[in-house]
């Protein structure tokens, strides 16, 4: 059994191609890996490359993509009820324990 690669992550997004030549592609599909690494793929490019996936499945490493668990933030906020005087009575009306 061949050794698994170490994986890595890339970031993939569009961009358009700013020098376009008459017979070259309009936009690129730009991956840019974890390790500094930039390459850009046209959409033709990409067709060949999920056929080419899709006949040699074996040779295809599984990733899964999970969504970090969303972070809980609690606040507790605590009123000073003021000693004295009218704003005392109110506050301690308002917030009764």
């Amino acid at each position: 059994m061949a050794k698994r690669p170490k994986q890595s992550r890339a970031y993939v997004c569009k961009v358009k191609n700013k020098k376009a030549r008459t017979s070259s592609s309009a936009e690129y599909f730009q991956v840019y890996t974890e390790g500094g690494e930039a390459m850009l793929f046209t959409s033709n490019d990409l067709d060949k490359a999920a056929k080419r996936a899709q006949k040699n499945p074996e040779d295809v490493v599984t990733v899964t993509f999970e969504d970090p668990e969303p972070e809980v933030i609690i606040k507790e906020v605590i009123f000073e009820v003021p000693r004295k005087g009218f704003f005392t009575r109110l506050f301690s009306k308002l917030f009764k324990k």
